[in-house]
């Protein structure tokens, strides 16, 4: 009798795991509906503002400058006014100034926050006057009476909203010991995958980053799309893009930045221009809204 009993404990057992397993396979199997928006910032300057939207949940990344705060807000309305997520990629003005102005109205609608973990007083001693330092502190009052903040680091992953995440590059020791552009060089670098296919996401970070992180994680630079570094003006190597290879690129730029004035020393062409010899569909703030479904 007590071999019988023994017996089906061990099958119990290995039903639940394989009832376990199953469940895994099933979710790893099921395709997660994703549409990645590009918008535009209203203020008519460059910035950075993206949704993720799943059947989970919706992410949003930055926002933009602090003028653009009206356009985020009807945005997350219309989308049914909650935030699963809001990264900020780093604590420049045109990337957190909107954030800063929605964040007493939208705090309790806002489950998550996830930024780059940066050394303060470093960042003040090396900071430039165009930083704005000001909108870092302004944030960093709002989180210190928030739980909901979470400080993200280089190979950082984690699950959100039925998609991947991985940090391929955010502020560590190699940022204070080789830049001299701590505010963009401490961006996330975030590599979004959903079944099928990625996004990678660069933020600001600078072309002296470009070396290292292919060293480290060159076979996760390549991408179905692409958010262009620093809004393709400067930003990150060819030998970088050439890697990454998408077939789409979106540029955060407005048509200033895009097709600059002679004299203006942008790079926001030639960069397209690589982009397109890749193959890549160019996106920008002269159609955006501008979206795409990540499978």
């Amino acid at each position: 009798m007590k071999g019988k009993k023994k017996a089906a404990a061990i099958l119990l057992a290995l039903a639940v795991v394989a009832a376990g397993l199953l469940a895994v396979w099933i979710w790893n199997s099921q395709p997660v509906m994703c549409r990645i928006a590009q918008y535009e910032d209203t203020t008519g300057l460059q910035g950075m503002f993206y949704t993720m939207e799943t059947d989970q949940g919706l992410i949003v990344i930055d926002g933009g400058n602090a003028g653009n705060a009206d356009y985020v807000r009807a945005v997350i309305e219309e989308k049914g006014g909650h935030v699963s997520a809001w990264i900020l990629t780093h604590p420049h003005p045109d990337h957190i100034g909107a954030f800063n102005m929605l964040w007493d109205e939208l705090q309790e609608e806002i489950d998550v926050i996830y930024a780059p973990e940066i050394d303060y007083l470093t960042y003040r001693e090396r900071a430039h006057e165009w930083d704005g330092f000001e909108g870092y502190d302004v944030f960093l009052n709002y989180m210190s009476e928030s739980d909901k903040l979470k400080l993200l680091h280089t190979g950082d992953r984690f699950r959100l909203c039925g998609l991947r995440f991985e940090i391929l590059h955010a502020c560590e020791d190699y940022v204070y010991e080789h830049s001299n552009d701590i505010g963009n060089d401490c961006g996330l670098m975030i590599r979004v995958s959903n079944r099928k296919e990625s996004m990678l996401f660069c933020a600001d970070v600078g072309v002296g980053m470009s070396e290292k992180i292919m060293e480290q994680y060159s076979k996760k630079i390549k991408c179905d799309y692409i958010q262009m570094g620093h809004h393709g003006n400067g930003g990150l190597s060819e030998a970088f893009y050439r890697l990454a290879s998408p077939r789409a690129a979106f540029f955060d730029a407005p048509d200033w930045l895009m097709n600059p004035e002679e004299g203006k020393n942008y790079t926001t062409p030639a960069n397209r221009q690589l982009m397109e010899s890749l193959g890549a569909q160019i996106f920008d703030y002269s159609t955006a809204p501008n979206i795409v479904e990540l499978k």
